[in-house]
């Protein structure tokens, strides 16, 4: 194609803008959802027929808006992260074109046109209203033919930068050979997974963002063909060759690549960091700006697999020293976008990025050469062991990784429940495709209660370290196999689909609402998770499938149960949605999983899994009135003892020394009869509106005071052991603290009923209050 002539170049300016006013005018209108404007009244009744929406009424206009059709907003939307991104040329409209080819109809329009000091990016969107499946080989193909004329063009206008094509999809499902194609072609997708990720890194990275985001657009692609050369010392440590070595910050925030556990880099899994702290990140900036500094190592990983021309070199220096097995030389290495794995450091690093010496300070760097991902993993969670502490849901994530080929049976059951989880979640034929919080990624659900349902299902067996000991006939884990890579892939696999087709049924059949409501939640998840868990084990004790029957064998009987399940869902008692809805707390993941289970169990009593009589015991009013019964007593007790304790250790005086408690008493008083001025306050007893909490500030207060040897101390006679741990004051006085819970829930209508062990714990405590009773 020939140069573009001045007329075809102003075409292209006339579409651009780099004025920041302008800019930010655009970025405003832009990032919201909807299309404003203000008109004539006249002009309103008009657009009324035309979706658009009255807003405000003003003396002679009326302000009206319109959602933005899915494709202006997704242009929108990517338009307004380049800005959010630090780029400040951008097109202005939609309108803008390139020639690219000789032809008369050989012009490109392009949606987002980002242009940076290093970069160009190119940008086609794609977006739909659903989740839709659909080929973009056209698309795709598309690019890779007008890319040579549009890289032509771009680069006579803006000089010889970097550019890359970027295909933005929103609700689209793309095969695996679209995909490959992509990264064949070097055109990155910025899917839903990718742009969140940005997002992720706009709110972490801030000002240092464009390091790690050109790393992802242009990894492994050269910056520039003149190698980086310093000097070095080459060791061995733990069987790995490594470099010491100096280098310049910017020259690392340029090749370094932090592996983040997201979506967007699971294709080099295994992945472990977690995204920078941004609270972090500011201190660690001023104090490297005002003279602070890290004596400690950086630790990289250079992989150097993707090509010849990636390679790192060690030349030994002449006159080496033959005293130690260190070697010094000169290492020479590739200036390349993201060949540097950021294993350790990475705060300390991107903490360079805002300061004036991010190129005139050296900062010290251990590297490794094509370390395995696994080994670069070991030394993150060695290094962070007794650090920040792993996220929950990063720890649970990395299981996988860590215990897949572990020693212990225990840990690569560890191992196999993380890879359920994660298999559900990328699973797209799955309702819970995407809405699993995996690694750094964020979403409805976390994979604790996940992890917590499996722990309980039986879907696994359970197991020490060295052997199975429990659940080995009823779950979906063949333990006779002794290849463990085979079984657990094959446990994976059944259990996966196992759960997606029982998600998948009930999502079909019970009302949207209720789904989200009472399944699509994350004490919905332990429940259900662990409920079919404990179906299946039921049907292979009942005889009606076998541990390994085939999901076609499984599901038909299994969905008999379920349609009991969501028969009680959709018509549920109002007693039972209140206290689902209200329950907090360590016994609420109990009582939904009972919930679930008995609304099976009153329609089949075979069906009985273990911990549901207990939990139905404690539903029995009897034993709820017994509760009843010891609190009115104990706190009668309570009451009498402390009044009368208090007047032996004061005298007449007694009421002074619980002068507040008085005070407060008599405010409920108050509030209980009226208004003041309706009764007496003489005629009433204060004490009529102790409580227990008045009582434990009281023992509390008076824990330590002593008359003479008659008196028995408050920390001797109300000190009742009700646990293990029985040395200090706290010990010493949970019975109290248990027992103002228990009366709390015994007279909520709405709280949580007492189990039997919390009943005979008050029992406990009301023999010791009365020994001879």
């Amino acid at each position: 194609m020939a140069r573009l002539n001045e007329e075809q170049i102003m075409g292209i300016k006339e579409h651009m803008c780099s004025d920041e006013k302008k800019l930010a005018s655009l970025y405003r209108a832009k990032k919201k959802s909807y299309d404003e404007c203000s008109v004539s009244f006249n002009e309103a009744e008009e657009r009324k027929k035309q979706d658009w929406v009255e807003v405000v009424t003003l003396k002679t206009k009326v302000r009206m808006q319109r959602p933005k059709p899915v494709g202006v907003a997704f242009e929108d939307k990517i338009w307004s992260m380049f800005y959010d991104l630090g780029f400040r040329y951008l097109n202005r409209d939609e309108h803008l074109e390139i020639k690219w080819g000789e032809g008369g109809g050989d012009h490109k329009q392009i949606d987002v046109l980002a242009i940076g000091e290093e970069a160009i990016f190119v940008v086609e969107c794609k977006a739909a209203t659903k989740l839709t499946t659909s080929s973009f080989k056209s698309v795709i193909d598309g690019i890779e033919h007008y890319r040579e004329g549009v890289i032509r063009a771009l680069h006579q206008i803006y000089g010889d930068k970097k550019i890359k094509f970027v295909l933005a999809t929103d609700n689209y499902r793309i095969g695996e050979e679209d995909t490959k194609r992509m990264v064949e072609k070097k055109i990155f997708h910025l899917n839903e997974n990718a742009y969140k990720y940005i997002q992720g890194l706009l709110k972490s990275y801030k000002f240092c963002v464009n390091y790690q985001f050109y790393g992802m657009m242009f990894k492994n692609e050269l910056i520039s063909s003149k190698r980086i050369r310093v000097p070095a010392l080459k060791g061995k440590m733990g069987g790995f060759d490594y470099y010491m070595m100096s280098i310049e910050p910017e020259t690392l925030l340029k090749m370094g690549f932090v592996l983040h556990r997201t979506k967007v880099n699971d294709s080099m899994a295994p992945t472990y960091q977690r995204l920078l702290s941004a609270k972090r990140l500011p201190g660690i900036t001023n104090f490297i700006q005002n003279g602070g500094y890290f004596p400690n190592s950086l630790i990289v990983n250079f992989d150097t697999t993707s090509s010849k021309k990636m390679k790192i070199q060690f030349d030994l220096a002449e006159n080496s020293s033959e005293d130690s097995n260190a070697q010094l030389g000169i290492l020479s290495i590739p200036n390349a976008y993201g060949i540097a794995y950021i294993i350790d450091g990475q705060h300390r690093l991107y903490g360079y990025a805002g300061s004036d010496y991010k190129r005139t300070n050296t900062i010290p760097v251990v590297a490794f050469e094509n370390m395995e991902s696994r080994e670069q993993l070991q030394i993150f969670m060695d290094i962070n062991e007794n650090q920040k502490a792993v996220s929950k849901n990063l720890r649970l994530d990395l299981e996988e990784d860590i215990n897949w080929e572990s020693l212990q049976v225990d840990s690569r059951l560890k191992a196999l429940r993380s890879s359920i989880i994660k298999a559900l979640a990328a699973d797209s034929g799955s309702v819970l495709a995407n809405k699993i919080s995996v690694g750094e990624d964020s979403s409805d659900l976390n994979f604790t209660p996940f992890d917590n349902g499996l722990l309980q299902s039986s879907l696994l067996p359970r197991a020490s370290k060295q052997s199975y000991t429990k659940d080995t006939d009823v779950c979906m884990y063949d333990t006779q196999n002794l290849d463990h890579d085979k079984a657990m892939n094959e446990c994976k696999k059944r259990i996966a689909s196992y759960l997606r087709e029982c998600y998948n049924y009930v999502h079909r059949e019970l009302d949207e609402k209720l789904f989200k409501d009472f399944i699509m939640c994350n004490r919905g998840t332990y429940a259900f998770v662990a409920l079919v868990g404990s179906l299946n084990k039921y049907l292979i004790k009942s005889g009606q499938v076998t541990q390994f029957s085939s999901l076609a064998e499984r599901m038909p009987v299994v969905k008999k149960y379920l349609d009991i399940f969501i028969d009680y869902l959709s018509n549920l008692p109002v007693t039972d949605e209140n206290e689902l809805r209200l329950i907090r707390g360590q016994q609420a993941e109990r009582t939904w999983l009972c919930r679930f289970q008995n609304s099976i169990h009153t329609e089949v009593p075979d069906f009985n899994p273990d911990g549901l009589e207990s939990w139905l015991k404690s539903q029995d009013t009897g034993l709820q009135q017994k509760a009843k019964d010891y609190a009115e007593k104990i706190f009668t007790t309570l009451k009498g003892r402390i009044l009368e304790k208090l007047q032996e250790l004061y005298g007449d005086n007694w009421e002074s020394s619980v002068n507040d408690t008085k005070k407060e008493c008599l405010k409920r008083l108050i509030t209980l009869h009226g208004d003041e001025d309706d009764f007496d306050l003489q005629e009433i007893e204060w004490t009529e509106a102790i409580d227990l909490n008045d009582i434990k500030t009281i023992i509390e207060k008076n824990w330590s005071q002593s008359k003479d040897s008659t008196f028995v101390p408050f920390k001797k006679e109300f000190a009742i052991p009700v646990n293990e741990q029985f040395s200090t004051k706290v010990d010493k006085l949970v019975w109290l603290s248990d027992l103002i819970k228990f009366t709390k829930a015994i007279s909520d209508p709405k709280g949580k009923k007492l189990s039997p062990q919390q009943v005979d714990e008050m029992e406990l405590i009301y023999g010791s209050l009365n020994p001879e009773a």
